[in-house]
């Protein structure tokens, strides 16, 4: 017996201009050069070529059907759970989005809620691969669901008993984090951010019992919100009493003092608004009260280095890479914390000088530029290595004390970004980091501009605004060489966290 491979395992494009294809999956690399949509290799078949056809006993071709069957299905048929298995291993791993991952696709679509946040996040997942593998056409068809996706969202918030759901929060959170990493235009990240706090403030803040998913949607939008406020200089509803007494989700020593560190970054968002409020004002004491709260936040700041120092010391202890020997931070794990720590260092800094201009304060600044470049350092090499930590932290961090530092302007900023430049992969190197703009597409939906109620008039549906969620709103530049955003930016984002 004779056998023989069958036609060629190319994919199609490759077939069709009868060159040789690498069949590497999911796309070819040939395809992903120039750019085209490519469904990839087939998989092997192999043909007995002394085998007689022999049919089937009780089985009759129907008459008038296309006996030319497809025997395999195209990849196509599996975009959908293709792009989400990838965007959920490089952009959505743990927090309150692999939590809305979950929940869809364990909850019954005839839930609207749940519907909508599973159309969101498919949003998302679809542009994310799209961008990542140059995929034009699949990007376009990631922004056409957005756009699909705002105007539900619009129609979800005009009905009162879905508006503070969790599923509505998770919604307007997927939809703000693909404006963080694939933005559609300036500014429409801060417009979502809004939105969330409005929903926030009708919700008020979470009561006892907390259930374990709850405390994870909470704490993903604490640091939103906190972030958030850093990139505008507005307070942050996390900064309010009633909204500190959120319980910690994690007891472990990293878990302990990433919560302390975030709740002096949410002090810092009311002091930046209080800075700008005394820039402003004729009153020098004004001034003064602020260069005395935020005396008094670097101190308790400082407060938590040794804490830091002990538990990065154990941690030393357990094996670790070159990297980490090198710039004496164990793992991810301490690096998230060191880099919020120095983060909130250089903000608190910069306060400071901004109203009462020093030579040590521009010291001080430049060694938190220093420290943070350590762990921005290592993350940078961990998260090469795969290690499992949410990217939007230490995206969003290393945004803040970028622009902070003084962004191009400044040595020690400039050092920064030549640093993420040289090293970056994956998230860190998308948007913000980029020496051009990365994405030049039209908004995903010309219609849903002016279709989109803003969260802040949901106690008002039945007088519905024009107004856009997610547009027009004060904010940063369009991402550029010359001026990164914070978070078009962020989460910039928080991301993170």
């Amino acid at each position: 017996m004779v056998s023989r491979g069958g036609r060629s395992k190319g994919c199609s494009n490759c077939r069709r201009r009868r060159i040789k294809c690498d069949e590497t999956p999911p796309t070819c690399q040939r395809c992903h050069k120039r750019g085209l949509e490519c469904d990839g290799p087939r998989s092997t078949t192999w043909i007995n070529a002394s085998a007689k056809s022999t049919p089937i006993s009780g089985v009759q071709s129907i008459p008038g059907q296309n006996s030319n069957l497809p025997n395999e299905l195209s990849l196509v048929a599996f975009r959908d759970d293709i792009c989400l298995t990838y965007t959920r291993k490089k952009l959505l791993r743990g927090g309150p989005v692999e939590l809305a991952c979950n929940a869809v696709f364990l909850k019954s679509d005839m839930d609207p809620g749940i519907d909508l946040l599973k159309s969101a996040i498919l949003s998302l997942a679809t542009t994310f691969y799209g961008s990542r593998h140059q995929q034009k056409a699949l990007m376009n068809t990631g922004y056409k669901q957005y756009g699909s996706v705002l105007l539900r969202l619009n129609q979800h918030l005009a009905q009162t008993q879905l508006q503070t759901t969790n599923e509505t929060l998770l919604t307007a959170l997927t939809c703000m984090l693909l404006e963080i990493f694939l933005p559609t235009g300036p500014n429409h990240f801060l417009k979502h951010i809004q939105g969330i706090e409005t929903i926030l403030e009708l919700r008020g803040p979470p009561t006892c019992p907390y259930s374990q998913d709850t405390l994870v949607l909470f704490h993903g939008l604490r640091v939103l919100s906190i972030i958030s406020g850093l990139a505008t200089s507005r307070a942050s509803i996390y900064a309010r009493e009633e909204w500190k007494n959120l319980p910690r989700l994690h007891e472990d020593d990293a878990g302990q003092l990433r919560h302390q560190v975030f709740d002096i970054l949410a002090d810092c968002t009311q002091l930046m608004s209080r800075r700008d409020f005394a820039l402003q004002s004729a009153d020098p004491s004004h001034r003064l009260s602020v260069i005395e709260d935020a005396e008094c936040l670097f101190q308790k700041l400082e407060r938590l280095h040794p804490k830091w120092e002990a538990f990065n010391e154990k941690e030393m202890h357990k094996p670790s890479s070159d990297v980490a020997r090198k710039v004496r931070i164990a793992n991810f794990r301490s690096a998230t914390v060191h880099m919020l720590y120095y983060t909130g260092y250089i903000l608190i800094v910069e306060i400071l000088n901004t109203l009462q201009p020093s030579l040590n304060n521009v010291a001080l600044r430049a060694s938190g530029a220093d420290n943070l470049m350590k762990s921005v350092e290592l993350k940078l090499f961990e998260q090469s290595t795969g290690a499992f930590e949410s990217n939007t932290i230490g995206f969003v961090a290393t945004k803040i004390a970028w622009q902070a530092i003084g962004g191009y302007h400044t040595p020690e900023g400039r050092r920064l970004a030549k640093l993420i430049r040289k090293n970056a992969k994956g998230i860190f190197a998308v948007g913000a980091w980029e020496t051009d703009v990365v994405f030049q597409t039209p908004h995903p939906n010309e219609l849903a501009l002016d279709r989109i109620q803003i969260a802040s008039d949901l106690e008002r549906p039945q007088e519905p605004t024009q107004a856009s969620l997610i547009d027009n709103g004060p904010g940063f530049a369009p991402l550029d060489s010359e001026s990164i955003c914070l978070v078009e930016m962020m989460w910039s984002q928080h991301s993170a966290a």
